[in-house]
């Protein structure tokens, strides 16, 4: 963030970490239970690791003085969310003359020691825009339509999500008595377009909560909200749905919207899912401290019993960036949030179905697609542009104990000069995707915007379907259990049952490639699509949350639709 500009005026927003009284405990320990027998914490419980109530007090004596305004305080996170003008935030937190890049932020004297860190002090955007196209239920263009080969090649053969969830083995459960949240950072759901989905797929319009406005933005961010609404929605049609917007397309946005539902005792979503990324690049990703910081919340929601689904991104292994001497390049990066320990990174598939079944599954690549637009004019703004399943080796977080039978592959770093090889660096970190869903656009979701049926894919559709999912397994948790039953954080439990005890709960996926790893099928979990694919009822057997015990089972009056 450079010094604003005399002109510009209107307020912008940044987030204060705090220090912590207490460092937050891992949750690995409780992961090795099954849900039934997890123990959660309360939100007056979790106060105990966030901010003092003096580290507090100095924060708003010091934004008082300099005449900024306090929006948000979350004490469990030790996150204070501040607001002002340009200039007053510039005053206030950058040191004299402004800022240069994300990482010349000044914590002032003031609050040195208690303050680690402030978001939104730079001006890094992520992720690019969704791809949908036009469904194949709208009337085909001429030139296609008397063309078959194009029409083979152009028009999308998409499904309805609740067929996805068929394909899949969803448990027959509508997610009545459940919440599941959708973060979101910028755009609005169109709702006239919900109301037309819902209506077409004979299904009741779902119970949604906003917290934060819902105002429409770009037209793109619009398109994700619209979409992962009307995934969760079909799928899970009596569950609350709670759409946290940030309204900040940036890292800060990220932590304010988990921080909105992670810490919301009015909803109290029990599932969460986020169509958003960030490559772990420097100067477009998070740094090291921020990624602690906001791995810190995720540990807290594991502890809460919340489950949190992060598309593991949509450039493949490699992402596009431009090197110091203006050459464009790519390197192998894997994406943020998705890549902390505490997320269910989900990776993307290419489903093909045939008589109402999965005929094929493989992993998710289209990336050499966009070849059959280059010869239009402007080739570099043609669309859809390459895409395929987000997945790689993190180099923010170390592998976590529970990946050590994935057999995941280091980080490797070759530096040669003139020929010759001079060092040869490793990591061993987190390796992304956890698991996969079908992602691709051309077999992917059919969904309504602008009043038209479109199909959508990316591993954006990936993570609010495995949410849903998730938060059907927790309505059958609830009901074989009791009230309070969750999945809960998945990850070592769903690698122990895969990978140690031999459990079919997921469906590897042992074809194709991401553009830098490949799937084998002696491998059970690859860098492309992780464990797999679900198989929906035997992982919620697993659990306990399959079959309802009669004498317990809930009616489910909202059966999910289908194709009309």
């Amino acid at each position: 963030m450079s010094a604003p500009e005399a002109e510009d005026t209107g307020p912008i927003t940044v987030t204060l970490a705090l220090r912590r009284q207490r460092r937050v405990p891992s949750a690995e320990a409780m992961a090795k239970l099954p849900p039934a027998r997890r123990k959660y914490l309360g939100a007056e419980e979790l106060k105990d690791f966030g901010a003092s109530k003096e580290d507090l007090e100095a924060v708003e004596a010091f934004v008082a003085e300099r005449g900024l305004d306090i929006e948000r305080v979350y004490p469990a996170a030790a996150m204070v969310v501040v607001s002002g003008t340009p200039e007053a935030v510039a005053k206030a937190f950058l040191p004299p003359g402004g800022a240069s890049d994300l990482v010349e932020a000044s914590v002032p004297p003031a609050l040195a020691g208690k303050v680690r860190w402030i978001f939104g002090l730079d001006d890094r955007e992520l992720s690019r825009s969704p791809a949908f196209m036009r469904s194949g239920r709208e009337p085909l263009p001429k030139l296609i339509a008397k063309q078959p080969h194009l029409k083979e090649m152009l028009v999308p053969r998409g499904h309805l999500a609740p067929d996805v969830a068929r394909f899949y083995g969803y448990p027959e459960l509508s997610g009545e008595g459940q919440c599941v949240g959708l973060l979101q950072l910028g755009g609005g759901a169109v709702e006239k377009d919900l109301q037309q989905y819902f209506q077409a797929l004979d299904l009741p319009y779902p119970e949604l909560v906003f917290i934060g406005e819902n105002k429409r933005g770009r037209g793109r961010f619009n398109v994700e909200v619209t979409f992962d609404i009307s995934l969760v929605g079909a799928v899970c049609p009596r569950a609350r749905i709670a759409v946290y917007n940030s309204h900040d397309v940036s890292v800060n946005g990220i932590l304010t919207a988990l921080c909105m539902a992670i810490f919301d005792e009015v909803n109290k979503p029990s599932v969460l899912s986020m169509s958003w990324s960030f490559p772990e690049i420097e100067g477009q990703g998070p740094t090291q401290l921020e990624a602690d910081i906001l791995d810190e919340l995720l540990v807290l929601a594991a502890w809460k019993g919340i489950s949190v689904c992060m598309s593991s991104g949509d450039s493949g292994a490699l992402t596009p960036i431009t090197s110091s001497d203006g050459r464009s390049t790519a390197v192998p990066a894997a994406n943020f949030p998705a890549s902390s320990p505490y997320a269910l990174a989900c990776g993307g598939t290419t489903l093909l179905a045939k008589d109402g079944a999965i005929h094929s599954e493989t992993v998710w690549n289209s990336l050499t697609r966009p070849m059959l637009f280059l010869n239009w004019p402007k080739a570099q703004n043609a669309f859809p542009y390459p895409m395929a399943t987000g997945g790689g080796i993190s180099r923010l977080y170390e592998r976590p104990a529970y990946q050590d039978a994935a057999e995941v592959p280091p980080v490797v770093d070759c530096y040669w000069f003139i020929g010759d090889l001079q060092r040869v660096d490793t990591f061993h970190g987190r390796g992304t995707p956890d698991v996969a869903a079908s992602a691709d656009w051309m077999t992917g979701y059919e969904f309504i915007f602008q009043r038209r049926w479109n199909t959508m894919g990316g591993t954006s559709a990936a993570a609010p379907m495995w949410a849903a999912l998730l938060t059907l397994m927790n309505e059958g948790l609830e009901a074989n259990h009791g009230p309070g039953t969750r999945v809960g954080w998945l990850n070592p439990h769903l690698y122990r049952l895969c990978l140690e005890e031999g459990a079919k709960v997921c469906r590897p996926i042992s074809q194709g490639n991401n553009g830098g790893y490949q799937a084998k099928p002696e491998r059970r979990w690859n860098p492309c699509t992780g464990l797999g694919s679900p198989d929906g009822k035997k992982l919620a057997a697993a659990l306990g949350a399959w079959p309802v015990k009669p004498r317990q089972a809930r009616a489910v009056a909202g059966r999910r639709g289908g194709r009309k």
